[in-house]
């Protein structure tokens, strides 16, 4: 403890101590004192990565293993906005369609199949559903002659990415991906005490009969342990059972399994219970001859901005197979995305160092990015107005909001680093845009890979970005 302790108070001391003595700025001062955090304050067991760039001078700070892979964890979205941007372009909408194959009658009989048609939209929510529900009452639809068939025929059946951590499920950071994929492809669970003895109550969002909820818990009974909240994963089952003594109000998400059966359930659900009757649901691709109904759209812009200041995976994976989609609107899959975006990168970064890349999000341990291709990528998105003045307001920003709220909210850094984090676990990475107090804007990548307790290994990247900023 005494060592950690020492270690952190050097960190602290080498950030703040050449802004007290009243250096000079240059970049050999700079490179010295990132010479002293990394040669006294990185966690043991640990090494690093950092690079850095001036970007109004167009060169290179700082450079310490710049070319080492890394684990890049949550930073791996820049790459998957770089693609993105590149590809659909920055007025791109994600779009659920409602089409039809039938013909509508006086009587508000529609004579025919519905079908739902995913677009990989990440951002599609219950009231999504209803409005699409509300649209086709609107058409004058009041029974359907046929069935409800969700369309996800855009991509393959494999729902997680290669490489992907099986025992992360049921977390609900790691969802069951599909082009029909509703509330982020889990459910909420709260459990609220109430009197001793008797069961808790047990509150679910959204609600569906797809799942199933089996409440074992107690409200203060010690005899119980403690409480437990699970969903049947290993069976692929969802069944959610509260077991436990409940003593306190308690909240939870779980991913759900088949998310695309569960938009589905939920959308035939919702249209039940307008009064609209129909034979059945199931699966089936919409006919080239169809009308459109309705649809609902979320942008590119939202999407991005989401993936990048709460790190959410699905969004960032609804980017990088729809990229990859773009050009030959193939059924896309996490292979083809892989290869997609690999080749884009080589293709726009000159001097491309070697790179390895299985998914859109950094979930994936097969993942492997020098901290220098971040930085290129960063440069890249500099040299374009519209592309870098998206992703620079779509990144956190230090001591005001997303993944950064709570960091660097010091006078010196607060405001000034935009910047993703990135974190599991063996990888603690951070990689941005930064500006000092004479307006000199910089591109940085800092990848401290062995991390197991992740505190340390922040307090050595907010050290660096101190020096940088001052």
């Amino acid at each position: 403890m005494k060592v950690f302790l020492r270690t952190a108070t050097i960190c602290i001391v080498i950030a703040f101590a050449y802004t007290r003595a009243g250096y000079s700025r240059d970049n050999n001062v700079i490179s010295a004192e990132l010479d002293s955090i990394i040669q006294n304050c990185l966690p043991e067991g640990t090494d690093i990565s950092v690079y850095v760039w001036d970007l109004d001078g167009d060169s290179a700070m700082y450079a310490y293993r710049e070319n080492v892979l890394n684990r890049p964890a949550s930073t791996m979205k820049l790459l998957t906005s770089y693609s993105a941007l590149k590809s659909l372009g920055s007025d791109y909408s994600f779009q659920t369609t409602l089409k039809t194959d039938g013909i509508l009658e006086n009587d508000g009989t529609l004579s025919g199949n519905l079908y739902l048609v995913g677009g990989l939209d990440p951002q599609l929510m219950e009231a999504d559903l209803h409005s699409l529900v509300s649209d086709m009452k609107n058409c004058g639809i009041t029974r359907i002659n046929g069935n409800i068939l969700a369309d996800v025929s855009i991509m393959d059946s494999i729902y997680w990415g290669s490489g992907w951590a099986w025992d992360d499920t049921p977390n609900s950071f790691q969802p069951y991906i599909s082009p029909l994929i509703v509330h982020g492809g889990y459910i909420g669970i709260s459990v609220i005490p109430g009197q001793k003895g008797l069961p808790p109550t047990v509150n679910t969002y959204p609600q569906s009969d797809y799942y199933k909820v089996v409440n074992l818990a107690r409200t203060k009974d010690e005899s119980l342990g403690m409480l437990s909240i699970k969903r049947d994963w290993l069976n692929n089952k969802n069944t959610i059972t509260i077991s436990g003594n409940a003593t306190k109000a308690t909240s939870t998400d779980l991913n759900i399994y088949d998310s695309d059966n569960f938009t589905l359930t939920l959308f035939s659900e919702y249209v039940g219970q307008e009064g609209i009757e129909f034979e059945g649901t199931g699966w089936g691709t919409c006919p080239a001859q169809s009308v459109t109904l309705a649809s609902v759209r979320h942008t590119l812009r939202e999407v991005l901005k989401e993936a990048l200041k709460e790190s959410v995976n699905l969004n960032a994976e609804a980017m990088f197979l729809q990229a990859a989609r773009s050009k030959s609107h193939a059924q896309t899959n996490f292979n083809n995305a892989a290869k997609y975006t690999t080749r884009l990168l080589r293709l726009n970064v000159k001097r491309c160092p070697t790179f390895n890349i299985a998914d859109g999000s950094g979930l994936s341990m097969y993942d492997y990015i020098p901290a220098r291709l971040f930085v290129e990528v960063l440069r890249l998105f500099y040299q374009e107005p519209e592309m870098y003045e998206i992703i620079y307001e779509s990144l956190p920003i230090a001591g005001y909001d997303g993944t950064l709220k709570g960091r660097m909210g010091g006078k010196t850094t607060s405001g000034r680093i935009h910047a993703k984090t990135g974190t599991v676990t063996g990888a603690c990475t951070l990689s941005g845009y930064a500006r000092d107090a004479d307006g000199r804007n910089m591109a940085f990548c800092i990848m401290n890979s062995g991390a197991i307790k992740m505190a340390a290994s922040r307090r050595v990247q907010d050290a660096i970005c101190n020096i940088l900023c001052q």
